[in-house]
C-alpha cells in the first residue's frame, strides 16, 4: 500500500512543479518560446492532475469522468511541444498561419471526437476499471481506429522534434548541447511509458505508467530550464541568420558545384535555386565568365571586384573561404559578395571632395603669398620662405644672396603718365625680373615699387652679376603708353650669406643699405654691401 501512496505523490507533486513552471514561463513570455512552453507545461499540469483524479476516483463511473479531459492534456501538450521545438531550434519559420492552425486543430478534433464517444466509439470501445486498495485500477481496455491514428500521429510528432533538438545540439555551442540533452532526457520517459501503456507490454498493470513519466519529464525541464538557462539563452538558428543575410552567400563543394545558396544570392544572380543548385560555379556564374575563371580556383580570396548587374555596374567586396570537415581536410567553399557600390560611390565623392577642398586651398594660398598685380610672391611668403632657405644653406655649406632694387623716379612716372603707366611699368619689371632668373630662385614684389630676389646656392660676386643685367635689360626696354614711350632705370643692391654668416633680418637690412648706397651714387647702378671673397 505504500507504493500506491508514493505513486500519488509523485504525481501530485509533479501537477505542482509543471504548473509553477508554466506560470514562470508565462511571467517571461517575452523570451523566444516562453509562450509555448508555458502551454506545453500547462497542458502537461492539466494531464497530470486529470491522471491523478482518475487513480483516486472512488467508482468505475467517476473513474470514467476524469478520462476523457485527460486526453485533452494530452493532445495540447503535444501541438505546443512541437511547435516550441520548432521555435527554440530556429525552424520558426516552418510554422506558417496554416501549419499552426492545423497543428493545434488536432486537440480540439479528437477532444470532439472523445466527448461523442459514446455514438460511436471510434476512440474508445471499452474501458474498464475496479479498486485496488486506494486506487482505482484498469483492469481492461480496448481502443478504437481513431486512437492507434492518433498514437501514431503523437509519436511521429514526438520522434520529430527529438530528430530537430538533436540535429541543433550538434551545430550549436556546448551550451546548446546541455540543453538539448535534457530536454530529450524529459520526453524519453513520458514516450516509453505511454508505449507500455498503450501496448500493454506489462501484462497484470493495473496502473499506468505515463503519469510517472510526464512527472520525471517536468522535473528535467525544470533543471533544464534553471541550471542551463534554457529560456534566457535560446539558440539562433543558422538558417535564420543566412536566410536574412544582406550578403550574397554561395556554397560549394569540393567539385565547384554550388550546393547552397542564400536569398540574396538568388537575388544576384536572378535566377531561381532550381537552376543554381547542384550547377557547376562556372555555369552559374556564366554572365561573368572572366570573374569566374579568375576566381574558380581559388581556395582563399579578397577583393573589390565589379560586376554588372541589373542593367548598371556594381561593386562588391568578394571573400572566398574553404570549408573544412571535422578532420580539418577541406571539402568545398564558401563565397560571400557583399554590395558595396554605395560606399565606393560616397568613397568617390568623399576623394572628388578632399581633391576640390585641396585645390581650393592651394589657390587661396597661392592667392594668399602673390602680388594680385604682378603675379610675384609677396611680402608674406618672403618672411615664409627666406629663413628655411638660409637655414638649408647653412646646412648644407651654400652661400645666399640677396639682390634688393627699386625703380627710380617712380613717382614722377605715375605723376606724369598715371597710375596705370606705373601698373605697366611695374608688370614689365616683373617679367623681366622672371624671365631672367632660374626656377630655383624666388622673385618677389617688396612693396610699392620695390622688388627683391632671393638666390639660393648663389655667391654675392654672381649675384651682382646677374642684377647688373636686369639693370641693363630694363634700361634698354622702353614701354609705350597712350601714344607715348615711358624709359625707366633702377637702383640695386646686392647683400649675401656665406657659410656660417649673418641672420634673415641682417641681410634684408645689408642689401636695403647697398640699395639706398645706389640711389645716393646716382642712380641706375648696382651697388654690393660689401667685398665678399
Amino acid at each position: 500500500m505504500v507504493w500506491q501512496y508514493i505513486y500519488l505523490f509523485v504525481i501530485f507533486a509533479a501537477v505542482i512543479i509543471t504548473f509553477w513552471i508554466a506560470v514562470y514561463a508565462w511571467q517571461h513570455r517575452n523570451r523566444t518560446g516562453s509562450l509555448l512552453f508555458a502551454g506545453m507545461m500547462l497542458s502537461v499540469s492539466e494531464w497530470l492532475f486529470t491522471s491523478g483524479m482518475v487513480s483516486m476516483s472512488r467508482s468505475p463511473e467517476q473513474a470514467r469522468f476524469w478520462v476523457d479531459p485527460r486526453y485533452f492534456g494530452l493532445t495540447a501538450m503535444l501541438a505546443f511541444f512541437i511547435t516550441f521545438v520548432v521555435q527554440y531550434t530556429g525552424h520558426g519559420k516552418w510554422l506558417t498561419r496554416l501549419r499552426f492552425a492545423i497543428i493545434f486543430a488536432v486537440p480540439i478534433v479528437t477532444q470532439i471526437i472523445i466527448e461523442t464517444n459514446s455514438l460511436h466509439h471510434w476512440f474508445l470501445v471499452s474501458v474498464d476499471f475496479s479498486q485496488d486498495g486506494i486506487l482505482m485500477g484498469l483492469d481492461a481496455v480496448r481502443y478504437g481506429p481513431l486512437f492507434w491514428l492518433h498514437t501514431v500521429y503523437s509519436y511521429l510528432l514526438v520522434l520529430f522534434a527529438i530528430g530537430l533538438i538533436v540535429r541543433m545540439s550538434i551545430r550549436r555551442f556546448s551550451i546548446y548541447h546541455e540543453q538539448a540533452v535534457f530536454m530529450v532526457l524529459g520526453v524519453l520517459p513520458p514516450l516509453a511509458t505511454s508505449v507500455i501503456d498503450a501496448f500493454l507490454l506489462i501484462p497484470g498493470l493495473k496502473h499506468p505508467l505515463a503519469p510517472l513519466g510526464f512527472a520525471l519529464m517536468g522535473i528535467s525541464l525544470a533543471y533544464a530550464m534553471y541550471q542551463h538557462r534554457m529560456l534566457d539563452i535560446v539558440p539562433v538558428a543558422r538558417d535564420l541568420v543566412i536566410e536574412s543575410m544582406s550578403d550574397a552567400m554561395i556554397v560549394l563543394d569540393s567539385r565547384a558545384n554550388v550546393v547552397d545558396i542564400n536569398p540574396s544570392a538568388q537575388q544576384f544572380l536572378r535566377l531561381d535555386s532550381s537552376e543554381i543548385i547542384g550547377k557547376p560555379f562556372t555555369q552559374v556564374f556564366s554572365p561573368w565568365n572572366e570573374l569566374a575563371k579568375q576566381y574558380q580556383g581559388k581556395i582563399f580570396a579578397q577583393s573589390e571586384i565589379v560586376a554588372h548587374v541589373a542593367g548598371q555596374d556594381r561593386c562588391f567586396d568578394l571573400r572566398i573561404s574553404p570549408l573544412r570537415d571535422h578532420r580539418k581536410q577541406s571539402n568545398g567553399r564558401v563565397i560571400v559578395l557583399r554590395d558595396i557600390t554605395l560606399r565606393k560611390q560616397t568613397e568617390n565623392q568623399l576623394h572628388d571632395t578632399l581633391v576640390t577642398v585641396k585645390t581650393l586651398q592651394e589657390q587661396l594660398y597661392e592667392q594668399a603669398i602673390r602680388d594680385p598685380l604682378t603675379n610675384l610672391y609677396n611680402r608674406r611668403f618672403l618672411d615664409e620662405i627666406i629663413g628655411r632657405e638660409m637655414e638649408r644653406a647653412s646646412r648644407l655649406g651654400h652661400p645666399v644672396s640677396i639682390v634688393m632694387m627699386d625703380v627710380d623716379s617712380f613717382k614722377v612716372v605715375n605723376d606724369t603718365f598715371g597710375h596705370e603707366a606705373g601698373d605697366l611699368v611695374l608688370t614689365r619689371l616683373a617679367a623681366i625680373l622672371t624671365e631672367c632668373t632660374r626656377t630655383s630662385d624666388y622673385v618677389f614684389r617688396y612693396g610699392g615699387e620695390e622688388f627683391l630676389v632671393l638666390l639660393p646656392a648663389t655667391h654675392p660676386q654672381d649675384a651682382y652679376r646677374c642684377a647688373e643685367r636686369w639693370r641693363l635689360t630694363l634700361q634698354k626696354n622702353s614701354m609705350s603708353y597712350a601714344g607715348q614711350k615711358i624709359s625707366v632705370t633702377m637702383s640695386v643692391g646686392v647683400a649675401g650669406v656665406l657659410p656660417g654668416g649673418e641672420t634673415p633680418e641682417d641681410v634684408l637690412s645689408a642689401a636695403d643699405n647697398a640699395m639706398y648706397r645706389a640711389k645716393v651714387n646716382g642712380r641706375n647702378c648696382v651697388e654690393m654691401f660689401r667685398s665678399y671673397s
